[in-house]
């Protein structure tokens, strides 16, 4: 069960970083154009809602099968730089990133262009996204 969650969660991931880039990618092309927003705006940033919803709902259930499973504790996890970065900062990071893509969502459907600090929401994500891979995915894409 873990394995085909921790698969899932690494696939979804993939999804997640695509539609958030795509998102920011689009909503910087808009706002420099200064266009009103269309449907396949609207569309996307949903898809990009929902995939960050289920890969954050994934990786909790990942944390809380990991947890119950080994008996590691806390203060095991917090001076190891490593378990500290993978189960205590990723996890936050995504949950950050999963608010603030829906608060972007939410705007999203009161507006008629996308405002500066819309942009930014959406840099910040895609920055936190991109910082809180682990290293394990870059190096299965960089031989």
């Amino acid at each position: 069960m873990y394995l085909i969650l921790k698969n899932i969660h690494h696939y979804t991931g993939m999804a997640v970083l695509i539609f958030v880039l795509l998102l920011t990618v689009v909503s910087f092309i808009y706002f420099l154009q200064k266009r009103t927003l269309s449907v396949q705006v609207r569309k996307i940033s949903l898809t990009t809602l929902i995939l960050t919803h289920i890969q954050v709902l994934i990786g909790i259930a990942l944390l809380i099968t990991y947890f119950s499973m080994s008996q590691i504790s806390f203060k095991e996890i917090m001076p190891n730089a490593v378990m500290r970065r993978n189960y205590v900062e990723h996890p936050t990071s995504m949950v950050i990133v999963a608010i603030l893509i829906t608060i972007f969502n939410s705007k999203l459907k009161k507006v008629q262009n996308i405002k500066v600090w819309m942009l930014i929401v959406m840099a910040l994500s895609l920055a936190l996204v991109i910082s809180m891979i682990p290293r394990v995915f870059w190096s299965t894409l960089l031989p």
